[in-house]
């Protein structure tokens, strides 16, 4: 199943791909629980959706890419 482009970022990291490493923390990006590397610039994954991430390479604390 693929998700929506309107799908928080976080949630595909963690329950699409099965990465444990962003956790869900505050859910409005402040915390930094869900932070990764988004194309070259750290991004909250819970505050940016599938559709932001474009073509964009993410690196989470697994090294996934």
């Amino acid at each position: 199943m693929v998700s929506p482009p309107d799908t928080p970022l976080l949630y595909v990291l963690r329950n699409d791909l099965g990465l444990s490493g962003p956790k869900f923390g505050c859910g409005l990006g402040q915390c930094g629980a869900c932070a990764a590397i988004v194309g070259a610039k750290l991004a909250r994954t819970c505050a940016i959706t599938l559709s932001d991430v474009g073509e964009n390479q993410i690196t989470t604390l697994e090294g996934f890419s």
